[in-house]
């Protein structure tokens, strides 16, 4: 049964997986996780399942989690059928911030950078972080104006960032010099 929550709620609630569809005929669903972070699933309890059309929301109890090649399939206490679990195609699965592993020191989420702004070392603005891209060696983060078509790529490592307050959602970079 769909349960309705205030705005205030969502905002504690930070999306783990999409449900991309049934697979087998016991309840499981195929997902596709949010995360590289492992460790999330492992203990995995209690999810809310959202709509993000009509914004209806399931709460949810995990009864198992397994790895399938790159994508997760899960299964929900209560939900042992093709029939019962269906509906949740294209949904996303969130848990409350709280429920995330503590990090280590040096340590962020990505939704932890996201709407930072971001600043020369010399002070001047360079804007917000929109987007963060893994590349393997390093993560890269997307900076852009508002206003503005042309983004920032600002790589993640000790060379450039020189400060990350994300309490503040500040960040200090070096500039970046190209070498012609």
């Amino acid at each position: 049964m769909s349960k309705e929550f205030d705005a205030d709620f969502f905002e504690e609630l930070i999306p783990i997986g999409k449900i991309l569809k049934t697979h087998g005929l016991r309840g499981e669903l195929k997902v596709l996780p949010l995360t590289n972070i492992d460790e999330i699933f492992e203990n995995l309890k209690d999810v809310i399942l959202c709509n993000p059309k009509t914004k209806g929301s399931f709460p949810l109890k995990v009864e198992k989690v397994r790895k399938f090649n790159r994508f997760l399939l899960v299964k929900f206490e209560g939900l042992d059928s093709i029939s019962d679990v269906e509906r949740f195609r294209n949904f996303q699965m969130l848990i409350k911030k709280s429920d995330l592993p503590k990090l280590g020191e040096n340590e962020y989420y990505f939704f932890q950078l996201v709407d930072c702004e971001v600043f020369y070392n010399n002070g001047e603005y360079v804007g917000k972080v929109i987007d963060v891209i893994e590349t393997g060696s390093n993560d890269v983060l997307v900076v852009k104006k508002d206003g503005e078509k042309e983004s920032t790529l600002i790589p993640v490592i000790k060379d450039y960032i020189e400060k990350m307050d994300l309490e503040d959602k500040k960040i200090i970079v070096r500039e970046i010099e190209w070498y012609e």
